[in-house]
């Protein structure tokens, strides 16, 4: 005889989720789907003497490109989109590099039933510098929408554990790390073909310690900062309309010839990427 209790628990859950007037999100993009957006990330630098000749760096990156629906699995296990960059533009002070080979550069995302992401493939790319595969990934991870397990209305809160922002990798040199964000249901929005949920996100980045070079040798260093942003996130549509993210991020050093808490650089961060 079958086994009705997991189901029994499922129905049960469902309903009690909708009497209460809590909405259990989820991320089920549409296969073969196809949705351009547009990136800018405004960067602005301020560099001790000691560490750079230039003391202020600001560059505004443009980013076009293109999110395809792979698979999604209908029982909601998990999901795979593929991102291609279209086109790359850099305006601004600082170097100005050779952006030509991330025309064409294509990952792939691999999302749970939550919109929390499992992975990226493939793991390197030969022809990309790792300035370029550091925003490659964050692109990747713009992705998703990181929704909680438990139903929730406006109001409601949760934490999410995500990959650390491309200022975080930047500045302190690794390749990965996680932070801890506060998430929010803000609203949901509904009209007659489109149900939108709006999330706030805040936290503080972690605390990382590094080494910086210098005019006076190399230094150890450690950064912090902060993020805050927000995203509004079309059900049933399974895609991200909007996303907005500001981060503020400081490198400080204690080094005996400089100081206690000497301020080496400050990086100030605003990226919105919009569905077109």
């Amino acid at each position: 005889m079958m086994n009705l209790r997991p189901l029994c628990w499922v129905i049960l859950f469902a309903v009690v989720a909708a009497c209460s007037g809590k909405v259990a999100l989820r991320h089920r993009p549409r296969r073969d789907a196809v949705h351009h957006y547009v990136l800018t990330m405004r960067y602005s630098r301020d560099d001790g003497r000691i560490v750079a000749s230039v003391a202020r760096t600001d560059q505004v990156w443009t980013i076009y490109y293109t999110q395809l629906g792979r698979f999604t699995d209908r029982r909601g296990a998990g999901s795979q989109v593929s991102l291609q960059i279209d086109s790359v533009q850099l305006q601004g002070s600082g170097a100005d590099p050779d952006l030509s080979p991330m025309n064409g550069a294509t990952i792939s995302v691999f999302l749970d039933g939550r919109g929390q992401l499992q992975r990226t493939e493939p793991d390197t790319f030969p022809d990309l510098t790792h300035d370029m595969v550091l925003r490659l990934r964050a692109i990747a991870a713009a992705v998703a929408p990181w929704f909680p397990e438990e139903p929730v209305e406006p109001g409601d809160a949760w934490t999410v554990t995500t990959p650390a922002p491309l200022e975080v990798l930047e500045m302190s040199g690794q390749d990965s790390s996680k932070l801890q964000l506060h998430a929010t249901l803000n609203a949901l929005q509904k009209s007659a073909n489109d149900r939108i949920a709006d999330v706030g996100i805040d936290g503080q980045l972690p605390t990382i310690e590094t080494r910086v070079t210098t005019s006076l040798g190399v230094l150890p260093a450690r950064s912090s900062g902060t993020l805050i942003g927000r995203y509004r996130f079309s059900l049933p549509r399974g895609v991200m309309i909007f996303e907005e993210l500001s981060v503020r991020l400081t490198l400080v050093t204690d080094a005996p010839m400089v100081g206690r808490d000497t301020v080496l650089s400050r990086l100030v961060t605003q990226t919105t990427i919009r569905l077109q």
